[in-house]
């Protein structure tokens, strides 16, 4: 059977083999043709390609598929324009989805169906691409009659196998029978075995071996009383096993100091029935170490009678080197005239499993399952006994937190991103050496406890800025995963305990919590050591966060627009800037209020009755007969790569009957480089759709030209910075026009914000600046003083025109 099953998989192996061959070349061609056929506009190739495949009678499926699974050239003609999941039962959408996706040929064979089965990938050129051009060719080759004859043939040489195996069994049976059972039964039936009465046995055999059978027979007979002495002994150790356990038995003989191991005693710990000797020292040996003292204290105190039962859990070395828990358990079954224990019998239970997973139940409530870091029960634990120790040593807690994690996620999958981890988390625990604990508490977020830092808490202090200054490089190290190098960075927040200051443990987490969300806000990549006024920010953050969450119904946001004019001060388009006057608090600054929202929900919501407000003002401006100007608004990363944001956003300007070319969306750097797919999707429907972007602050981010030149942009507006300092050293002039430049090379509008001075205004227009925004050319204003700008821009045209 083994042979027959071996010599299948062999020649099924084969057989995939050379038919995976063939279709991997017969698909090839195909590839090459579709994208010549369709390119071309020639059809018939394809059709006449399928045809001639389709002569093979044991090829079931030829159909290339779209991207939404219609076939639009088959075997069959009656499938075209049909759906594959509906007419082609082999047909997976999934497989099709990640095989164009990868780009990766999928071929294989699949049992269940007993056919060879292909998800081949086209590429076409970009000029051949549409809607309904195909991206993939769907096949599958029936193997079933190749596999039938295959199996006939190996099952026709099996029977033959198997009928010569059979008859060489029952040769080898005759002759054991006639040789050997033959002569052990007249052995067995004879009445030593049946009823004995001392005589010994004499049987007359032709054979040796039953000869010395006999002998030992009649040795055994010669032993017989003697075991009738250690019968009675026998039953009794037996009656107890069979009544306590079915486990290891033990009966100790306190007098001679003799102990009797069943077999399945000595089996428990990996000995034979003949390995190990009967003495009390065989089973002491066997304890552990630091278990010894507790079981000799409890087997002791039974025997003098201070205890009224022996019972005890403990771990005794396995003949391979390991331990094994085990339950064990005993009583005295004889004692002398002066109720002394003479005998005492026990059993022993294997319980190696219910200790591990007592164990590893209670690991696993103390530590994280993704990375085995302790986890916020233990790191608590951990502070509270700092809280209550008497140590006169500081202690710092490290709150470490990934920057943009999520675009990791995002870009490589959930899987890369626990990889990443799992590696940080390596890294970090072989670093740090036994007085550090390392906890994982967030999905990015580790906290490393130090103890034993200098008492004074100034030098435990830069003693703590020291290791995080570590820390981070730690983790700036490259890492390697799915053949990728990634390089992060971390913000961490550093909390340091005094050993005279006893703060509770959750308190001293927000601590370290706090001084990370100051890193955040400074930039990212950063340390920071708690401070008092962290508290006091933090609750003025929250604050204005409630407050905020109430700004729009309560009527206390406004916007004001501030102009942007070409080189000639004509008004180029307006920009629309919020702001919050806060009954209480007055006028609060955007400054404050926008970093604190763009963390949250809440800026989505601020962004469409931004969007909304602007659409109403421009209704009212074309109400007056007036000209409306293109409004610039600012969108936020997290609203803008929102799947649904651009088909929002062009349901709003439609139910607001305004037109998208009336509006530009300002993007920042960080924007661009969230999820980078997503926003180009996001910006090729807005673009089509007439909506101009443009990205702000330009210069302060991260990114990269080639994103820059890879998305749909209409401008270019240069960070504030820049332009303040443009007439300082020959230096800052050089950058801002290599800027502009740059973006008239991709063919951007260049705007320059922040253009407070005559002498700033001209040194852009000697670079080719195209649009001015600042206080130079206009301040920001509300909605009054822009209708009048606007009526005066129309007068002054009308007089110029007459």
């Amino acid at each position: 059977m083994t042979a027959y099953f071996a010599e299948r998989e062999s020649q099924l192996r084969l057989l995939l083999e050379r038919h995976q061959t063939a279709t991997q070349q017969q698909l090839m061609r195909m590839k090459y043709v579709a994208a010549e056929a369709i390119a071309e506009r020639d059809y018939a190739r394809i059709e006449d390609e399928i045809s001639v495949a389709a002569t093979d009678l044991s090829t079931t499926v030829y159909t290339l598929l779209d991207q939404d699974g219609s076939i639009r050239f088959s075997n069959y003609v009656v499938w075209k324009t049909s759906l594959a999941s509906l007419v082609i039962d082999g047909y997976s959408a999934q497989k099709h989805a990640a095989s164009v996706a990868s780009n990766q040929a999928d071929l294989f064979f699949n049992p269940s169906r007993q056919s060879l089965q292909a998800y081949y990938p086209l590429q076409l050129e970009h000029g051949a691409l549409d809607v309904t051009s195909p991206n993939i060719i769907y096949y599958e080759y029936d193997l079933a009659p190749v596999l039938s004859a295959m199996d006939k043939q190996l099952l026709s040489s099996g029977v033959r196998v198997l009928l010569l195996a059979v008859l060489g069994l029952l040769l080898f049976g005759i002759v054991v029978y006639l040789l050997l059972l033959r002569p052990l039964g007249k052995l067995a039936n004879h009445p030593f075995f049946t009823n004995y009465n001392g005589d010994t046995l004499s049987v007359r055999s032709p054979f040796s071996e039953i000869t010395k059978l006999q002998q030992q027979i009649n040795h055994v007979s010669q032993r017989y009383q003697a075991n009738q002495i250690e019968l009675k002994d026998s039953q009794q150790r037996w009656l107890f096993a069979v009544e306590v356990s079915q486990y290891g038995i033990w009966d100790w003989n306190l007098q001679k100091n003799q102990v009797y191991y069943s077999d399945r005693w000595k089996d428990m710990i990996g000995y034979a029935p003949d390995e190990l000797t009967g003495c009390f020292d065989t089973w002491e040996s066997k304890i552990h170490p630091d278990d010894k003292a507790d079981v000799l204290q409890a087997l002791n105190s039974y025997l003098s009678g201070h205890a009224d039962s022996f019972e005890n859990v403990h771990r005794l070395k396995h003949k391979q080197g390991h331990y094994i828990w085990v339950l064990d358990r005993g009583m005295i079954v004889d004692w002398d005239k002066e109720g002394n224990p003479l005998r005492m019998i026990g059993t022993h239970s294997d319980v190696s499993e219910d200790v591990r997973n007592q164990k590893t139940v209670s690991h696993q409530t103390s530590h994280d399952q993704l990375t085995d870091l302790a986890n916020r029960r233990s790191l608590l634990d951990e502070l509270y006994e700092i809280k209550q120790s008497q140590c006169l040593d500081s202690a710092a807690v490290f709150v470490v937190d990934l920057d943009n994690f999520k675009g990791i996620n995002d870009t490589l999958g959930h899987h890369a991103g626990d990889r990443l981890l799992i590696q940080i988390a390596a890294r970090l625990s072989s670093y740090f050496s036994n007085n550090a604990l390392i906890a994982r508490l967030a999905a990015d977020e580790f906290v490393i406890l130090v103890k034993h830092l200098p008492a004074e808490i100034g030098d435990a202090n830069r003693r703590a800025a020291a290791l995080a200054s570590q820390i981070r490089q730690l983790i700036a190290r490259s890492f390697y995963i799915n053949n990728n190098t990634l390089n992060v960075s971390a913000s961490v927040g550093i909390a340091t305990i005094g050993y005279q200051e006893k703060v509770e443990p959750e308190q001293i987490l927000r601590r370290a919590d706090l001084a990370m969300s100051q890193a955040k806000e400074n930039g990212k990549d950063a340390c920071v050591l708690y401070t008092p006024d962290m508290e006091a920010k933090a609750k003025q953050h929250q604050l204005i966060r409630n407050e905020l969450g109430h700004a729009i119904a309560r009527n206390q946001l406004s916007l004001v627009f501030q102009p942007l004019v070409d080189a000639r001060g004509r008004l180029r388009s307006v920009e629309a800037l919020l702001r919050w006057y806060h009954p209480e608090k007055g006028h609060i600054s955007p400054g404050i209020f926008i970093p604190i929202v763009e963390g949250s929900e809440l800026i989505v919501e601020l962004g469409q009755w931004v969007i909304e407000s602007v659409c109403q003002l421009i209704n009212n401006i074309e109400a007056m007969g007036l000209i409306a100007p293109l409004f610039s608004v600012n969108v936020s990363a997290r609203q803008f790569n929102q799947p649904e944001f651009a088909n929002t956003l062009l349901a709003t300007l439609a139910k607001q009957d305004v037109r998208p070319q009336m509006i530009e969306l300002e993007l920042t750097e960080y924007a661009l480089l969230s999820n980078l797919q997503q926003v180009k999707e996001t910006m090729s429907i807005l673009r089509n759709a007439g909506v101009s972007i443009a990205v702000d602050d330009f210069g302060t981010g991260y990114s990269s030209l080639s994103y820059i030149q890879s998305l749909p942009l209409n401008r270019l507006k240069l960070d504030a910075s820049f332009i303040r300092h443009i007439n300082d050293t020959e230096g800052s002039g050089a950058i801002v026009k290599s800027v502009i430049d740059m973006a008239h090379s991709l063919n951007l509008e260049f705007v320059a914000e922040g253009v407070e001075t005559e002498q700033q205004a001209q040194w852009l227009k000697s670079f080719g600046c195209d649009t001015y925004q600042g206080y130079y050319f206009h301040r920001p204003m509300p909605e009054l003083a822009l209708i009048e700008l606007l009526e005066l821009n129309r007068t002054a045209a009308v007089s110029v025109t007459h």
